[in-house]
């Protein structure tokens, strides 16, 4: 489960700095998203606790937003609210699934060169799976938080995650 579920964050990182690198041109304005997707995701204590996927439809709505600071900085201010319906592929239980970027933070200080090369970068992910009647809710988190220097050197980086059922 952590790896698909840190597999999917890391997907939807990646994609929002593609978006964000191909608008950059436009970056002083706040641009939103939507969109609508299926998606499958693991819950480990559906099924009687034997666990399995849950298949549906998620509605995505997306908002980015890159400011410059005097320096020559650029700041990338990202926020994702992912909701949607599933069903368990064994059990037939129905699930509503709520995912939020509450706000996944990518803040280069100096995201070129010319003006340092330094940055950081933070996000949090939470994803609840709510299951309807019997079924089981499950709760999960990802948070992550990294900085690297101007000489490209890692100089921290943290993450953590956890799950809950019941």
């Amino acid at each position: 489960m952590k790896a698909q579920l840190a597999r999917f964050t890391l997907t939807l990182a990646v994609a929002a700095i593609l978006i964000l690198a191909a608008a950059a041109p436009a970056a002083a304005e706040t641009q939103t998203f939507r969109s609508q997707d299926s998606f499958s995701i693991f819950v480990p204590c559906a099924n009687g606790g034997s666990g399995e996927d849950v298949d549906g439809i998620l509605k995505i709505h997306a908002v980015f937003g890159q400011t410059f600071d005097s320096d020559g900085g650029s700041h990338w201010h990202l926020q994702f609210k992912l909701q949607g319906v599933g069903i368990g592929a064994v059990s037939g239980d129905s699930y509503q699934l709520h995912a939020d970027f509450p706000e996944i933070l990518f803040v280069p200080d100096r995201i070129n060169d010319n003006a340092g090369g330094s940055s950081n970068i933070g996000f949090s992910f939470s994803v609840d799976a709510i299951g309807m009647g019997d079924a089981p809710n499950f709760h999960g988190t990802i948070r992550f938080q990294g900085t690297q220097n101007a000489n490209g050197v890692i100089t921290m980086d943290k993450a953590f995650f956890s799950q809950t059922c019941n």
